[in-house]
């Protein structure tokens, strides 16, 4: 909690000198900060702390005597400012001054001064408004204002001190407090009212009018006219002038919610219950708003009061607001009369709090689903906001288990209903790779029928058994993309994307970026199969090497609260960097998303995370740990622990095996890539098997079957990629002309794409093709090994160099030594000398 304010204050206390005034309202945490501050300094011993209160003697007093100083006299402010200045030459001084509103103006005079001592740090806490005398320039000291606590941040504090609080109880504590710490601690009853009390207290003490209607504007819950609470309440306007002066209200809202609690609960029963009546009376303009009064002033069940919650809720989600709607409508389930009613409405409210992105609040209403009803048509309807809310949450076996549950109450009646779990099951297995739930799919697509749109099926299926590339019929030949500006209905829209996710399952990289291009721009939106479809578009758009366009679409904003969206968002953007040669990125966005992952409900991902930082050992020569994270992308046999992601990095996983020596391990796992390939792979992956064979095999036929494949241009990346190693295999075996046509080429891709590392090898090995070493009869990587020997480069760094394994180095070393006649690179270095230009 408030990393941000405690490493300013450090920075403060590092520099031994300096002021910083902390505002904020009551509650914010100023007290605390100040806390770990005087904590912070006493446990360095680096200063001598002075803590000031707002107390009998004054703060001037205090200092005097916190210095030592003869206290004969008063305390004059020159004196004051000596005694401080003095004891600063010996040793930094912290002056912590809390609650320093509550100081006399002399006071903040003199601690103004104080604050442009060397060696003098003043650490005040305000909460404003503060009085400031001309003579006071508080205005030149620098200021800390306390911002509220995030959403994130105050719902995790909130779960962690209070884990037993109901997800509907949380979100409305939270909804009140408003970030306030105090706030939320004194809602929840984690601590004592103490702030409450003192609001209270200040309450008790104004004119009977003025506590009347600030009972009003509480009970009102949100910012309504002055004039219509003043006629609620029958009170006149100049009531609100108490309130005002008093700093509790400024045009009819509370300053601090505490405050509104404090007005509410000061009220007997009764009293409150006449304040909803009353507003009820009066809110004619708005009907949400009277809805929820009604309900307040009249307990019980009522289907009346049922059907206004209901429609005031669907006000408040035209509006936007959804933690209204979901109070709303989840009230108007418990006021139904009938079971049905109650169902029905408990569904919608899913929805809302789904959008609401409370996962915790979805269970609960999900549950309560289920103890009204046994209705296998509702449960699917209520099944599909609350797997899609679990799913964007993050909780990927919750949604499959949601789902399933919802799939053995037995078969909806709507088939759609039933076709639409399985697309979102789908989206759940895809992300997982977990066996259960691929299997899973099979009676989920048997329970929705007759599925007219081809494509969705073969959404499904795919993932069910991609060996079989069930898609290929759908997508072969390549399906038109709608021209621009085509209205797109709901059942258009899924066509499309499941076409294109479809296209990029079954490595049509181009294809699937179109269509999901065309989707993302002009669809309505859908929850299904959406969720897939941005991944798959940003994948699309790197296989293709649109990487600026793959970068706006990866952009952290577009994930809209989704956890999931944000973690798979942030693996691609940290493939990017390991691209491009930022291989620092590249593993701090590994970190920070492996720290918010479970990697076993988000095995898509990890593997995402797994190449970037492969990739980035790789471009550092670190080539056993790049096997090592490629390696595990696959499971102690070889198999591929995700269907598509494993498989499409093979070779870049026998390219870190030829350098390291794991060339046996390396041949279990493309045997079983090619198997789970199936018996017709996809261009891309006959290509990716032919490169990884040609590496392990030394083979030339094989490079070239992979250079040459003419689809291969379709992922120019990895097609540059193979031209740089079918480059340096050329080079060292036969033929340095045609491997510099083929180095050259793949810089020049690279360039374009902004792989800024892989183009700087590629230009180092061209140049490294273009030496000579004289007249001494040695092959070409004989050749390249032993200039770089001559220079005194170690073995290692000499592999690092020419793309091969150290002990290939050793090996050619040892043939150029028997050749030239030397034992020694220091010999070596003066036999190539002359042959050196």
């Amino acid at each position: 909690m408030q990393s941000a304010e405690r490493a300013r204050i450090a920075r403060l206390l590092e520099a031994g000198a300096g002021a910083l005034v902390v505002t904020g309202p009551r509650g914010s945490g100023k007290s605390t900060l100040l806390a770990a501050a005087v904590e912070s300094a006493r446990s360095s011993a680096r200063h001598r702390v002075v803590m000031l209160h707002g107390s009998v003697p004054g703060p001037m007093r205090q200092l005097l005597v916190a210095m030592r100083h003869d206290l004969a006299g008063p305390s004059h402010p020159a004196s004051v400012v000596e005694a401080v200045a003095a004891v600063g030459k010996t040793k930094p001084v912290l002056i912590v001054a809390d609650d320093a509103h509550r100081f006399d103006p002399e006071a903040l005079a003199i601690l103004a001064r104080l604050a442009v001592l060397p060696s003098v740090t003043v650490l005040a806490a305000v909460t404003p408004p503060v009085a400031r005398p001309e003579k006071v320039e508080w205005d030149g000291l620098p200021v800390l204002a306390m911002a509220p606590l995030g959403d994130e941040e105050a719902a995790g504090l909130l779960a962690a001190r209070d884990p037993a609080l109901t997800a509907r109880a949380r979100a409305g504590i939270l909804r009140r407090a408003r970030g306030n710490p105090a706030a939320l601690a004194e809602l929840a009853g984690l601590a004592q009212p103490t702030l409450s009390t003192a609001f209270g207290a200040q309450i008790a003490g104004l004119p009977p009018s003025t506590r009347t209607l600030l009972l009003y504007a509480a009970a009102a819950a949100f910012p309504a006219e002055p004039a219509l609470l003043c006629a609620a309440a029958e009170v006149p306007v100049t009531a609100w002038e108490p309130a005002e002066e008093a700093g509790l209200v400024t045009a009819a809202v509370f300053t601090h919610p505490l405050a509104a609690e404090a007005a509410y609960r000061a009220a007997p029963v009764h009293r409150r219950l006449r304040a909803h009546r009353r507003l009820a009376e009066l809110l004619h303009a708005y009907p949400e708003r009277r809805a929820l009064q009604v309900a307040a002033a009249e307990p019980g069940p009522s289907e009346a009061i049922a059907r206004a919650l209901e429609e005031g809720a669907a006000v408040f989600r035209a509006r936007g607001e959804l933690y209204e709607a979901t109070e709303a409508i989840q009230q108007a389930a418990e006021r139904s009369d009938r079971p049905e009613d109650a169902a029905r409405r408990l569904v919608r409210a899913i929805a809302d709090a789904r959008d609401l992105r409370d996962a915790a609040w979805v269970a609960e209403l999900h549950d309560r689903v289920w103890q009204v009803t046994d209705d296998p048509d509702v449960l699917a309807e209520a099944a599909r906001p609350a797997a899609t809310a679990m799913l964007w949450a993050g909780r990927q076996h919750e949604a499959y288990g949601i789902i399933a549950a919802a799939h053995r109450a037995g078969p909806p009646r709507r088939r759609k209903a039933a076709l639409h779990l399985a697309m979102i099951a789908t989206g759940v297995a895809e992300l997982t790779a977990d066996e259960e739930h691929r299997l899973g799919l099979v009676s989920l697509l048997e329970s929705a029928g007759e599925v007219p749109d081809a494509a969705v099926v073969a959404y499904v299926q795919e993932v069910i058994d991609p060996a079989a590339h069930p898609g290929r019929k759908v997508v072969d030949p390549v399906p038109g993309v709608p021209p621009v500006g085509t209205p797109l209905t709901p059942d258009d829209w899924n066509h499309l994307t499941a076409l294109g996710t479809v296209a990029w399952f079954e490595d049509r990289s181009g294809p699937a970026a179109r269509l999901l291009l065309r989707g993302m721009r002009d669809g309505p939106g859908t929850p299904a199969p959406a969720f897939a479809t941005l991944p798959a578009l940003v994948g699309s758009l790197i296989d293709t090497g649109s990487w600026g366009e793959a970068d706006e679409y990866a952009r952290a904003d577009r994930a809209a609260g989704r956890l999931t969206m944000e973690l798979s968002l942030a693996s691609l953007r940290a493939q990017l960097c390991a691209l491009r040669g930022d291989g620092d990125g590249a593993r701090r966005l590994a970190r920070e998303t492996w720290q918010r992952m479970d990697v076993q409900g988000h095995r898509a991902g990890h593997m995402r995370l797994l190449r970037a930082v492969g990739l980035a050992a790789a471009a550092d020569g670190d080539h056993e740990n790049s096997y090592r994270y490629f390696r595990s992308m696959f499971d102690p046999d070889g198999r591929p622990s995700h269907p598509y992601h494993s498989p499409r990095s093979v070779a870049e996983l026998v390219v870190a095996a030829v350098r390291c020596g794991r060339h046996e391990d390396a041949l279990t796992v493309v045997e079983e890539v090619r198997r789970s390939a199936g018996a017709e792979p996809s261009d891309r992956m006959r290509i990716l098997l032919h490169f990884s064979d040609a590496l392990l095999r030394d083979d030339e036929a094989l490079f070239r079957a992979a250079v040459g494949d003419p689809a291969a241009s379709e992922w120019p990346y990895e097609h540059a990629v193979t031209h740089l190693h079918y480059g340096v295999w050329l080079r060292r075996h036969r033929s340095p002309r045609e491997a510099r046509a083929l180095l050259s080429y793949a810089q020049g891709v690279f360039e374009g794409l902004g792989a800024t590392g892989l183009a700087e090898l590629a230009s180092r090995e061209t140049a490294v093709g273009a030496q000579t070493t004289g007249k001494v009869e040695l092959t070409t990587q004989e050749r390249q090994v032993a200039e770089l020997a001559a220079q005194g480069l170690s073995n290692r760094v000499i592999a690092d160099r020419l793309f091969i394994s150290a002990r290939t180095v050793s090996t050619h070393l040892s043939r150029v030594y028997r050749k030239v006649g030397v034992r020694s690179r220091r010999q070596l270095h003066l036999r190539l000398a002359p042959a050196r230009p």
